[in-house]
């Protein structure tokens, strides 16, 4: 009896310690399930949040690009048709979105259309697992400084994973600003019937008339460079050959010369300042400028005498 009861405390040790063991193991290999998963769901995650953080950054680059080639699309078809927008907001929407206008393809815009590029994101969110839904409720054209416009994106954004361990949904407005230099100006394209196509040019000079030395503003004649006027229409108002006041206008000089070397009509007794020439738009003048020579034909408003720093020279009003 004392010998069985010796065995079987011997037993009942061992197998004691064998079920320790096994509990042992068997709890470190959940633990480490635990970890895997905990690991995995934490890599879903941060991949789903870094999708997030890229589609944020990207889309003003998208944008940019659409916006940009909208814009030369647009003065394309004006300066082709000879015809001016009558709504570029709606226009613009149209070419910057889908890619189109009046509902024919430009080819300027294959690939680069906001649609597709949504398309793009909803096709590289479903190989990264997740669903996507960015839906563009509106878009808005506008200008801030007379050198740049603005593009507003206001976004409704669903996110989420497939294993539903994640989601972002929120609305956002998108800002993306794109400089006009170098961008063709519509008024030039239509009235010269793309003979002259005037591009953007800002005039960097701090004073066109130097100790009476007005050789700064007859550079700006000759190469109708543009600058800051709030007397006249923004680059976007040129779309629709509007003549209205604003802020965030500009204005050039036309140069005649120019204008007659290419078998087009010209005006001398007219105002030179580019939308005032174009459509004939009456006004008080100032002509015969101290320096400036005579076959320049310059003309300008009288409302421009400090605006071209003319109150440094002598001039007529008897235009």
């Amino acid at each position: 009896m004392i010998s069985l009861g010796k065995r079987g405390f011997v037993y009942v040790i061992t197998m004691s310690l064998l079920l320790v063991v096994i509990l042992a193991v068997f709890l470190t290999t959940n633990q480490y399930r635990y970890q895997d998963k905990t690991e995995s769901y934490h890599i879903k995650i941060s991949s789903s949040n870094d999708f997030v953080k890229d589609l944020n950054n990207d889309i003003h680059r998208a944008s940019f690009i659409a916006a940009f080639r909208a814009l030369i699309s647009l003065e394309n078809h004006i300066t082709s048709s000879g015809e001016f927008l009558e709504d570029v907001d709606k226009s613009f929407i149209e070419t910057f979105y889908y890619g189109t206008i009046d509902g024919s393809e430009v080819n300027l815009m294959e690939n680069s259309s906001f649609e597709e590029y949504i398309q793009k994101v909803n096709y590289i969110g479903e190989q990264k697992g997740l669903n996507v839904k960015v839906n563009i409720t509106t878009v808005n054209l506008t200008q801030s400084d007379p050198w740049s416009v603005d593009v507003i994106l206001t976004a409704d954004v669903n996110i989420s994973d497939k294993d539903k361990l994640s989601s972002w949904v929120y609305t956002k407005d998108y800002l993306t600003n794109i400089p006009i230099l170098d961008l063709r100006d519509p008024l030039y394209g239509v009235y010269t019937k793309n003979k002259i196509p005037n591009t953007i040019r800002k005039l960097n000079v701090t004073e066109f008339v130097e100790s009476g030395n007005p050789e700064n503003l007859i550079n700006h004649i000759n190469q109708s460079y543009y600058i800051e006027s709030s007397f006249a229409p923004t680059y976007i108002m040129r779309f629709e050959n509007s003549t209205e006041a604003n802020p965030n206008g500009i204005e050039s000089i036309v140069n005649i010369q120019t204008l007659s070397d290419q078998g087009l009509e010209v005006f001398p007794d007219r105002t030179k300042i580019d939308y005032i020439y174009f459509n004939d738009i009456s006004d008080s003048k100032i002509c015969d400028v101290e320096g400036i020579p005579s076959d320049l034909y310059y003309v300008v408003s009288d409302d421009r005498d400090t605006l071209y720093e003319l109150n440094e020279l002598n001039y007529s009003t008897s235009c």
